[in-house]
């Protein structure tokens, strides 16, 4: 009998136990059902087993914490009711007296607070707000976005956001941007200064210059001795080459601008500048071959300039005992080591047997007033082939060059695809 009494009391304190464990169980499927505990339910081998989130608040904390923004909550009238470690640092004040003051303190203009409230009730939650940092050593423009936490909390949630560095780089661009401006004003008043010098060139020197040469020319030289008939020829001579680099300036300078682009036929054109140069082609017997040349959008004065200074470049450093020959068409599905360059250009060749030149002259031909040779051997200004390349620019193309020493020169020209 009393064995029997010891296992009754035993059982009434295990149902206990047990209702009291139902209790609490029961209570927490109320507070995940209403909201108050965030639980995980994750099935194992088909057996639901349920997980409440306990640490989800400690989690959260931490996050904001490690926020590289400044967080904080705040009342309606602007109480701090906390703020992280990052904020802190932003205004210079330990966290710890941040809570309980006001927002409104750490702002350079404590009026923009009500400003932000009021905007916050249209829906407008983001703003630049400039803040104000311990003992007014510095200020910094921040973003600052507001969310309101009602009806969970009646509580603002900020979000604050240094634009410090931003700004910074902002000023820095807007002051490059102001130089660069100041830049092309001057570059705009140069190229101005030029062209006015270059009317000067063309107009005022040209008239004296005609006529030194036309009175030169009537100058008898029979009646002078051979020291005077001397001068008069390096007098005669200088004043034609003169004459002769005042008329490549003009032409180098006029190649500056962009002209019209109308499709043209290369073809056309190089037959209109062989009729050009029909006297020294005749003189020196030079051959010129023509292959297939396509259509392109081009400037037709440009053309002509262009392939008339390379064939004349050709013709001029041609062998003493060979006919020149040039050759002029256009390069299929050539290899280049620029990737997909063949499918974004046409290539035009221009090929010569003339003189040549060594690798180490090819990076110098294009630059005005640039001569490989002494004035004595070659004639020319050094001008020609840097209008070639100016030309190749205007036209978003390029030229190139490759030669070997007494076997000749090839000029590639390579035209955009339009």
């Amino acid at each position: 009998m009393k064995d029997s009494n010891i296992n009754i009391e035993s059982l009434q304190a295990e149902i206990a136990s047990l209702k009291e464990q139902l209790y609490e169980s029961n209570s927490i499927v109320d507070a995940i059902k209403q909201g108050d505990v965030d639980a995980l339910v994750v099935n194992t081998n088909g057996s639901p087993q349920l997980y409440s989130l306990e640490t989800a608040d400690y989690t959260f904390r931490l996050l904001i914490e490690k926020f590289e923004q400044g967080a904080l909550s705040i009342s309606k009238n602007g109480l701090i009711l906390y703020c992280n470690n990052y904020f802190s640092k932003l205004v210079g004040v330990p966290s710890e007296k941040i809570i309980g003051t006001y927002l409104n303190e750490y702002f350079y203009n404590p009026d923009n607070f009500i400003a932000l409230i009021e905007a916050l009730k249209f829906g407008i939650t983001a703003h630049e707000i400039l803040f104000k940092t311990n003992r007014n050593i510095k200020n910094f423009p921040a973003h600052i976005s507001l969310t309101d936490l009602e009806p969970s909390v009646d509580a603002i949630g900020i979000v604050v956001t240094d634009l410090t560095e931003k700004k910074k780089y902002e000023e820095a661009l807007i002051r490059h941007q102001k130089e660069l401006e100041e830049k092309i004003n001057e570059l705009n008043k140069t190229n101005k200064n030029l062209e006015e010098f270059i009317h000067v060139i063309s107009h005022d020197l040209k008239e004296p210059l005609r006529k030194i040469v036309m009175h030169n020319g009537k100058i008898d030289g029979s009646y002078l001795n051979e020291t005077d008939a001397r001068s008069i020829n390096v007098m005669k001579s200088s004043a034609l080459r003169l004459n002769s680099l005042v008329d490549d300036l003009v032409q180098y300078s006029s190649h500056t601008a962009q002209e019209e682009r109308t499709q043209i036929n290369l073809a056309q054109i190089i037959s209109e500048v062989q009729d050009d140069l029909e006297i020294i082609i005749t003189d020196k017997k030079a051959k010129i071959i023509i292959g297939k040349l396509p259509l392109i959008q081009a400037s037709k004065v440009q053309m002509r300039q262009l392939f008339s200074n390379l064939i004349t470049n050709a013709i001029k450093y041609s062998k003493t005992d060979t006919e020149p020959i040039i050759e002029i068409s256009q390069i299929e599905n050539f290899e280049s080591e620029v990737p997909n360059e063949a499918n974004l250009f046409v290539k035009i060749q221009v090929k010569d047997n003339g003189i040549g030149m060594e690798k180490n002259h090819l990076n110098k031909i294009f630059t005005i007033f640039q001569r490989l040779h002494a004035r004595s051997e070659y004639s020319g200004n050094g001008i020609g082939l840097a209008i070639c390349k100016k030309i190749m620019e205007n036209h978003s193309g390029k030229i190139t060059v490759e030669s070997n020493l007494n076997e000749g020169t090839t000029f590639n020209l390579f035209f955009p695809i339009l």
